[in-house]
């Protein structure tokens, strides 16, 4: 692993376990200046190290570049706006979809490579929807749409890992464990949201979200 890469990964993980506390702190602006250091962090080294290593180029990357920006704007709109934020998420997810299809295509994967992927999200995503519908957890004012939001993140957290079973290498092992942790993440922040105010719940949305976001990113180290 090179120098730059672990000096990095070090001060990311310092940076995440300070928003550990300062987003429980009841202080927005200092936790809006950690989580947006933090979220500027992972795109400004996913740009770069995707630049520097030749991925531009690349027919299909623009769909991750919108990708990731969107992540970005969600974090920062999440602070002041959860409806706003969730857009701004669900556009981000949706291109990350996209760009996994785009992968999978490219690089000649089968659909009996990747069938069994589709069950999985099924199953997953409907368990939102049920308890929406069965009124097992009350939604508020977002309603339907937080089931709908969950969808969009379930489909690359687990297309993701399908892919990368395919496809093999470094690269898309991180790249898939980064958008599956970022998957779960949404999960904790719908219990957070929803079901259980708890200050551990929360920590658990933010550390594997961001955990995941740097691993997505720091995948595109590799070719």
């Amino acid at each position: 692993m090179s120098i730059s890469r672990i000096i990095f990964c070090i001060l990311y993980l310092i940076v995440l376990l300070c928003y550990f506390f300062s987003e429980t702190s009841g202080n927005l602006k200092r936790r809006a200046v950690n989580k947006i250091l933090m979220a500027t962090m992972f795109l400004g080294y996913f740009l770069f190290e995707s630049y520097r290593n030749g991925y531009w180029p690349q027919t299909c990357f623009f769909l991750c570049i919108i990708a990731f920006v969107f992540s970005w704007i969600g974090d920062v709109w999440l602070l002041f706006d959860f409806k706003k934020g969730g857009i701004a998420f669900m556009i981000g997810n949706v291109f990350f979809t996209a760009y996994l299809i785009a992968l999978a295509v490219v690089n000649d994967v089968t659909f009996t490579a990747v069938w069994w992927a589709i069950p999985v999200f099924l199953l997953l995503s409907s368990v939102f929807f049920v308890c929406h519908f069965t009124k097992k957890i009350d939604f508020k004012s977002i309603g339907v749409l937080m089931p709908i939001y969950v969808t969009t993140v379930t489909s690359h957290g687990v297309l993701s890992v399908a892919i990368a079973s395919a496809i093999g290498g470094l690269h898309m092992l991180l790249l898939a464990l980064g958008l599956f942790l970022f998957m779960v993440s949404d999960y904790f922040l719908t219990v957070h949201k929803f079901v259980a105010h708890k200050k551990w719940v929360l920590r658990c949305n933010s550390g594997t979200y961001f955990t995941g976001m740097l691993l997505a990113a720091v995948s595109f180290t590799f070719i």
